[in-house]
């Protein structure tokens, strides 16, 4: 009973430090997607960067929407209004359904992270793409936060087999939609491996391959190293 209710205190702790890192998420990410807006307008939704940002913004927003109330339940100091602790009829656990969307998430960020460091930064210089702007902290500061939370501190279940395929689904529908806007003229890359009317078919499709290859291989990655965590977690409760 004792080694229970031990485990029950360092979840809440773990749940308690997660809420922390998502809400420091999510001013970081006002900050980015505030400036992104400011220098592209519109034009933000044409790169993938911007849109996994957006993506964190939105998804660590919900994150602590729902788990503010959950992991301060029965108390009523600090800025956690009383009303919700009060009347939060939930369970102090990461609902399945948010455990997916932050996997998502962790998944775009990565693979934003990943081709900063091994396509766009031997191309157009670290210094510019890990440095300038607000690239410290969408390049790379906020893809590390967020993953290292998820692994970390918000491993309550095993991921499904499937959900590579829906972290890979998410891409695909972005390269869909970016590889016809290119083909039709309307938008320019935004990224050299897309300007699909400057390049052959051929190297169109490899770097198709590629990219999309990689996102799979990361998405698996990140799934069996998450649900390895879950295992180790749920052994040191028995």
């Amino acid at each position: 009973m004792c080694r229970r209710a031990l485990f029950l205190k360092m979840k809440n702790k773990k749940l308690r430090m997660a809420l922390f890192v998502h809400i420091i998420i999510v001013i970081l990410e006002m900050m980015v997607v505030n400036y992104m807006f400011a220098v592209n307008g519109m034009e933000l939704f044409k790169y993938y960067t911007d849109n996994s940002n957006l993506l964190c913004l939105i998804t660590s927003a919900i994150f602590v929407i729902f788990m503010l109330p959950a992991v301060s339940k029965g108390r009523t100091s600090g800025f956690v209004s009383t009303y919700m602790m009060q009347h939060y009829k939930g369970s102090v656990t990461i609902p399945e359904w948010l455990t997916i969307i932050r996997y998502v998430t962790t998944c775009c960020l990565g693979l934003t992270c990943i081709v900063v460091l091994l396509v766009l930064g031997p191309k157009d210089g670290y210094v510019h793409q890990l440095l300038s702007g607000m690239h410290p902290l969408d390049h790379l500061g906020v893809p590390l936060a967020s993953t290292l939370s998820f692994l970390f501190l918000e491993n309550e279940r095993p991921l499904p087999k499937n959900a590579p395929y829906v972290s890979l689904g998410l891409t695909i529908i972005y390269a869909i939609v970016i590889i016809l806007l290119n083909a039709m003229g309307i938008v320019d890359g935004p990224y050299f491996f897309l300007r699909i009317r400057e390049q052959s078919l051929l190297l169109t499709f490899i770097w198709t391959v590629v990219l999309l290859g990689g996102d799979f291989l990361l998405s698996v990655v990140v799934m069996k190293v998450y649900n390895s965590l879950v295992k180790v977690r749920k052994g040191n409760r028995k």
